[in-house]
């Protein structure tokens, strides 16, 4: 297997490049990257960024034999700077992402391959994704309700409308250049940045299908960053996109970078945990199945919520309204 001081950038050209960012991914490492080297569409790459993982991560990487795989070294300046690392290295003409901890389901690099072979006028597609529980066991599908195909992607990313996972995206590499890759001010929230900015490029298309399963757990980025910063930086890029939407330019761009929030703050370093992230969306689907007419899936829905987080007012709310509120006909 190539390893950073073997991996030669400029290397023959593949389909498909799949760029994974890994800092000590743990017990989740190998089924992210076995979902990957398991598609049926064989012509890819898996880019590994090892950004300083001391667990063990990397030795796992090294002692996999599939020649598809090429470990780099990432520059331990945060996500975008590692993103940007793999991009270096990278030779596909589409490419993706995939955590790792999360998975790609089976056909899913072929299904969105083929998708923009037939829509060569498109920079990128994405489609839904999953929400599923450290065990891998499904928890909540946000997009279950968007059935489909949408040639106005871009126009719901700019809009708020389609909320999917950058994870979820393939994009052609002349696009992702045109983008000019991940901006390292943003500490998080690189990948709604990139989304935006890549919808201001071209039309993108919206495949309903699960593209990507994303895996809850308390020692993902999204749940031990303080949350307050989280916050910070998604209001910041969205305020960025309209910015130059309205005038061509944004913050960073200008060379004027908003401040960030002091560390120091009343409540900044409160992270949400994994298992209040998971019982809020269950909440919600409970009520989503509700409005449906399927109480016993909504009562379902709302038990797993408290199974989650015994103490969640909401959860214990829906419950109660779920299982006694005459149903709508």
């Amino acid at each position: 297997m190539p390893d950073a001081t073997s991996a030669a950038v400029g290397a023959p050209g593949v389909a498909v490049t799949v760029l994974m960012p890994m800092r000590d991914a743990g017990e989740y490492l190998r089924a992210a990257i076995d979902s990957i080297l398991q598609q049926d569409h064989r012509d890819l790459e898996l880019v590994v960024i090892d950004d300083g993982s001391r667990d063990g991560s990397r030795e796992r990487v090294q002692q996999m034999s599939d020649p598809r795989i090429r470990l780099v070294d990432g520059p331990r300046a945060g996500i975008s700077a590692c993103l940007n690392a793999g991009l270096a290295h990278a030779s596909g003409e589409v490419v993706m992402r995939c955590d790792a901890d999360d998975l790609f389901p089976p056909g899913r690099i072929r299904r969105q391959w083929e998708w923009l072979q037939r829509r060569p006028g498109f920079v990128a597609v994405c489609g839904a994704f999953s929400m599923i529980s450290p065990a891998g066991a499904p928890v909540a599908a946000p997009l279950r309700d968007l059935t489909e195909e949408a040639l106005d992607g871009a126009e719901r990313i700019l809009d708020g409308r389609l909320k999917t996972h950058l994870c979820a995206f393939a994009i052609r590499r002349a696009a992702v250049d045109r983008v000019g890759g991940f901006r390292p001010w943003f500490e998080t929230a690189e990948d709604i940045d990139f989304a935006l900015r890549l919808a201001e490029t071209g039309p993108i298309g919206f495949d309903p299908f699960d593209a990507y399963l994303y895996r809850l757990h308390g020692t993902s980025i999204t749940h031990t960053q303080a949350s307050v910063r989280r916050r910070f930086f998604e209001e910041q890029a969205r305020d960025m996109s309209r910015q130059r939407l309205a005038g061509g330019t944004d913050a960073l761009m200008r060379d004027e970078p908003p401040a960030l929030p002091p560390l120091d703050a009343p409540g900044a370093a409160r992270a949400d945990g994994a298992r209040l992230h998971m019982a809020q969306l269950l909440v919600g689907q409970s009520w989503q199945a509700f409005s449906e007419g399927r109480r016993r899936a909504a009562i379902g829905a709302a038990a797993r919520a408290l199974a989650s987080r015994p103490l969640h007012g909401a959860a214990w709310k829906a419950l109660l309204l779920v299982s006694l509120r005459p149903m709508r006909r």
